[in-house]
């Protein structure tokens, strides 16, 4: 884990945070150093004027050592006990050396004290030691010298040697701490498309999930990945697709927030940070992305697009490993969902599309999967598993109606009861809204019969994969995705669309109540021959009058 965002700022420009354990060994030998100090400076009072030439050596560089370690542990308080031990030892080779009678030691410590100062500390605190120590170094001199010509001669001497060194050092501290930061930055940096990199990446995450949770804001990974990117590189050349990645860049910049983080974590991968972004909204921000991206490219000899995986904090994730993952499963789903498309992450995606060896390997011995399935979609979308269900059962009575043979009555069950497996690709936003979808929203809808061929593209169910894509289809050919019409629509399909609006119409939802049987009977016959198959509402008009017979029978009875 990376140090707390408050702990990385409090250090000095241009020094690399430190780990505890290195911090915890500074602050021991710092208190160490110190004690010695300390104790050579009670053995000199001691001792009187008589004090060994090693102790006066001693204190000054112990109090130096002590400075040292300080500095090493680089934390915000003991930034300031750094200045402090410092100015203290200045006054520690003071009193040493009134009491040794000898300057001539003296000269060289107080130059290092305040060269140290004038290279590692803020200039303010900087000025205020080289001036502490010049009044000190004076204080030594007219107590040991009886000239006032040779005490001002050795004052200036020194103060004219440690201020423009001072100045130099500071100088040279100005572009150590550039060069620093310049390297810093480029060691997280993508030198191709001059986005951040995967380090910065990691870094960021940790300290966006930190305020995340601290403001109860949410966070939301987008992990955008280029489809079939080789084609470009082998088509065209690794230089060509270089140039790609740098427009790509630039269109993901244009787009993003200043807030957003940008970063390539891969050959053709990039991932976004989005603070304070629901999914919805980064859903909508990677669909904006998704089209630039198309238009950038729609000429290009090799056209680019885009695919993208969200997943959002604390929902998607509690942990920067887990949300990344997650994303990266949205992701491998909007792939394998026939890409150019912006997957949220739900469960259920999780659960079918798993990355591993063979693919999804979704194929008919899978059906009691996907029905399970189609069931968590249904609680999902309406809050009731009786949607799928409900409009399987009208599907086979229609079919028996029309005198359709058995095996497909029992297939086109398992098709009604599948028919909007799609909306495992559409946001739980847009599927729960209570309002009226606006364009965008009603266009993300409209990708689940696609979707939904996708999700059962397996072998062994192709007839099944036929009709779900084929569902929202009309005769009169306006509907979608294909905007088929006529005898291009299978039957099976046919009477799903059937099944399938007569449900909606009569059930409660969310954003409305259920409009009644009567109701939908005659918005069902207004529409047959348009929307609707006219064979169809006939069969299911008869279906209907039967299902009522029987009801009033039970009643009777």
């Amino acid at each position: 884990m990376h140090p707390p965002v408050a702990q990385r700022e409090a250090h000095a420009p241009g020094v690399p945070p430190v780990e505890p354990s290195t911090r915890f060994a500074a602050r021991v030998a710092a208190g160490m150093f110190a004690g010695l100090a300390v104790l050579l400076v009670i053995l000199a009072a001691l001792t009187g004027g008589d004090v060994p030439a090693a102790v006066r050596f001693a204190i000054p560089a112990a109090c130096a050592l002590a400075s040292v370690a300080l500095h090493v542990n680089s934390d915000r308080i003991v930034q300031s006990t750094l200045h402090a031990a410092a100015a203290l030892g200045t006054l520690l080779v003071t009193a040493n050396l009134l009491l040794a009678d000898d300057t001539l030691s003296g000269e060289f410590l107080y130059a290092w004290l305040a060269l140290y100062a004038a290279y590692f500390f803020p200039i303010r605190q900087a000025v205020f030691q080289i001036a502490l120590m010049g009044a000190a170094y004076l204080a030594v001199l007219i107590d040991t010298n009886a000239s006032a010509g040779d005490v001002v001669a050795s004052w200036s001497a020194l103060l004219g040697v440690v201020v423009p060194v001072a100045v130099l050092l500071r100088v040279v501290r100005g572009g150590v701490t550039q060069l620093v930061r310049s390297l810093s930055e480029a060691a997280r940096t993508d030198p191709l498309t001059q986005l951040k990199n995967r380090l910065a990446l990691d870094q960021e995450i940790d300290e966006q999930l930190e305020r995340a949770r601290r403001d109860g804001r949410p966070l939301t990974v987008v992990v955008g990945d280029l489809d079939h990117f080789k084609f470009v590189n082998d088509q065209l050349g690794h230089r060509a697709g270089d140039r790609a990645l740098v427009r790509v860049a630039r269109i993901l910049n244009r787009h993003g927030r200043a807030a957003d983080t940008i970063a390539r974590t891969g050959g053709e991968e990039f991932t976004l940070l989005l603070p304070g972004s629901s999914e919805h909204e980064a859903f909508q921000a990677a669909e904006r992305m998704r089209s630039a991206m198309a238009s950038e490219f729609a000429g290009d000899p090799v056209p680019i697009t885009f695919s993208f995986g969200i997943a959002c904090f604390p929902d998607h994730g509690p942990t920067s490993d887990i949300l990344i993952e997650s994303a990266d499963q949205a992701l491998y789903a909007a792939k394998a969902l026939g890409r150019n498309r912006a997957i949220i992450f739900n469960r259920e995606i999780a659960a079918v599309f798993a990355p591993d060896a063979g693919g999804r390997g979704l194929d008919a011995s899978h059906i009691d999967e996907l029905l399970r399935l189609a069931d968590q979609l249904d609680v999902r979308d309406a809050g009731t598993s009786n949607h799928s269900r409900t409009v399987g059962r009208l599907c086979s009575m229609i079919a028996e109606q029309l005198g359709l043979p058995p095996e497909r009555v029992e297939r086109l069950e398992v098709a009604g009861r599948l028919h909007d497996i799609g909306k495992i690709g559409v946001p739980n936003a847009v599927l729960q809204k209570p309002g009226a979808l606006g364009a965008t929203e009603m266009a993300q809808v409209r990708t689940h019969p696609e979707i939904g061929a996708e999700v059962l593209a397996g072998n062994g169910l192709e007839d099944l994969r036929g009709w779900v894509a084929a569902h929202h289809e009309r005769p009169d050919g306006k509907g979608y995705p294909a905007g088929l019409g006529g005898d291009e629509i299978p039957i099976e399909a046919k009477i799903i669309a059937v099944a399938d609006a007569y449900q909606a119409m009569t059930a409660d939802r969310i954003y409305r109540a259920g409009i009644g049987s009567k109701a939908a009977r005659v918005e069902l016959l207004r529409c047959a021959g348009t929307q609707f198959d006219a064979r169809v509402i006939a069969a299911f008009m008869a279906v209907l009058d039967e299902l009522e017979r029987e009801s009033l029978g039970m009643l009777a009875e």
